[in-house]
């Protein structure tokens, strides 16, 4: 099955699509980027990523000119070309091309978007769950959480943590807190007999605002489930009985 990318509004076959050599996503990171689900053709809460992505380029003063409907135009465009029941949308918007390291004029933002097939996978009944490494993120700022293409220390980290024969990372910051995995955030429960109790790290401690987190706090609060979003530290996980 071939497949497509858009760039520019323009849809192109994905082995003849190309990206400018003086792209600054491409030399410097100097971009952002939303991922989000798809269904049968359907977006999946794309208000919310829209919304979340004119947030990370205020924070990192880049243009985003195009409407939510053009976006969402491209991305049912682009969905009409891969057949397949579930698919990742991956949108990026670079802050332009060429220029020196610090623009000094305003740039023509770029975009690129990308679909693939999602599988899910099947886990057998004796899965064991996973093992995470923890690691201080050497760049952790509490005021930073916009979502950008620089991944080089989250797969470096995860390189090395599967070397070691872990699944993933598990982020703290410089304090000791827990913040989230190496692409998810996490939550803890715990049970004392019939009640149940969730914790998760809250956004104020530097963790990206996830839609599928804030989902999943929306969920547990309609099936009444507390869950409390706070400071977790590294030493009270034994008194947790599960996370996810």
């Amino acid at each position: 099955m071939s497949s497509y990318v858009i760039i520019n509004g323009q849809i192109h076959p994905e082995v003849e699509a190309a990206m400018p050599a003086l792209d600054r996503g491409f030399l410097y990171g100097d971009c952002i980027y939303e991922i989000l689900a798809a269904k049968d053709g359907v977006l999946i809460d794309f208000d919310k990523h829209m919304e979340r992505l004119r947030a990370s380029a205020q924070i990192h003063e880049i243009s985003v000119p195009w409407s939510d409907e053009i976006v969402r135009f491209d991305m049912e465009h682009l969905l009409s070309r891969h057949p397949a029941p579930y698919h990742s949308l991956r949108l990026v918007v670079s802050r332009g091309i060429g220029g020196p390291l610090v623009p000094t004029t305003p740039m023509k933002a770029q975009r690129y978007l990308y679909a693939t097939p999602m599988e899910f996978p099947v886990y057998s009944p004796d899965f064991g769950g996973v093992k995470l490494k923890t690691r201080r993120h050497p760049a952790h700022q509490k005021d930073d959480v916009a979502k950008t293409n620089n991944y080089l220390t989250t797969i470096s980290s995860s390189l090395q943590a599967t070397r070691e024969g872990f699944d993933d990372v598990l982020w703290l910051s410089s304090e000791g807190e827990l913040l989230e995995a190496g692409s998810s955030n996490v939550f803890f429960l715990s049970r004392q007999g019939d009640l149940v109790e969730i914790a998760t790290p809250p956004v104020s401690a530097g963790v990206l605002p996830g839609i599928t987190r804030a989902r999943v706090i929306e969920l547990l609060t309609m099936a009444q489930i507390p869950v409390t979003e706070r400071t977790i530290t590294i030493e009270e996980l034994p008194r947790f009985d599960e996370a996810f």
